[in-house]
């Protein structure tokens, strides 16, 4: 049997509730109670088992703190050359999800944080344009975004959508959602929506993971700095 966990609003069910995948192959759209709209289900494949892992501060730091960098190769392999083929028509509703599903493991204090970890992620370079009560706008640009669209015809940016979405949620503790408004070769607009009227309850806050901060080697020191 596998499974694989759908989200639901924390003070009506429990947040992470495992479904048999064979019971949904049966319907087209469930409800999803957090956000009042309808939750299409993913036809997942029978080898394809995700199940939620959560990941501590300790891994982050251990791999955002490695010198070592990982291979673009190998992250754009896995990401446009291998997921799409596993989800087909229902990756971008899927990676919005696991967008969010990674904010909840890797939360973040603040915007500055927030922009550490996307460029140690190799997401791209982010900046907020504005910030109202109920409406933050981020662009994201850098040579990640560049490559993608100018190798793959419609490069898919709902993993980073879903995780501002989610990173929004728990430091607002209302339902928050995005979407992306704008889109180029060389950058995207993201909307995050803060919705006022839902709070979150009966949800304990989640301990933001200690950003690791690129250090200066002493190579990189001029001489008279190095004195």
């Amino acid at each position: 049997m596998v499974f694989f966990e759908i989200d639901f609003k924390p003070d009506q069910l429990r947040r992470n509730c495992k479904v048999s995948v064979d019971k949904l192959k049966k319907t087209d759209t469930l409800v999803e109670t957090g956000y009042n709209n309808d939750y299409t289900v993913a036809r997942v494949p029978r080898f394809f088992a995700w199940k939620g892992i959560i990941m501590t501060n300790d891994f982050y730091s251990q791999f955002a703190g490695n010198s070592i960098k990982a291979s673009i190769l190998s992250v754009e392999i896995l990401r446009d050359a291998l997921i799409p083929k596993l989800l087909g028509d229902d990756s971008s509703g899927i990676l919005y999800w696991a967008g969010k599903d990674l904010a909840r493991q890797f939360p973040v204090a603040s915007d500055d944080d927030l922009v550490t970890f996307f460029e140690q992620t190799g997401w791209g370079h982010l900046v907020v344009i504005t910030t109202t009560d109920d409406l933050i706008t981020y662009e994201l640009t850098g040579e990640p975004v560049a490559r993608r669209s100018a190798t793959i015809k419609s490069p898919d940016f709902m993993l980073e959508t879903g995780f501002l979405a989610e990173q929004s949620a728990l430091r607002t503790n209302c339902v928050s959602e995005a979407k992306i408004t704008f889109q180029n070769r060389m950058r995207l607009r993201i909307s995050v929506t803060i919705d006022h009227n839902q709070p979150i309850v009966n949800h304990d806050p989640a301990t933001p993971i200690e950003i690791v901060r690129p250090q200066v080697e002493l190579d990189d020191v001029q001489p008279e700095e190095a004195q």
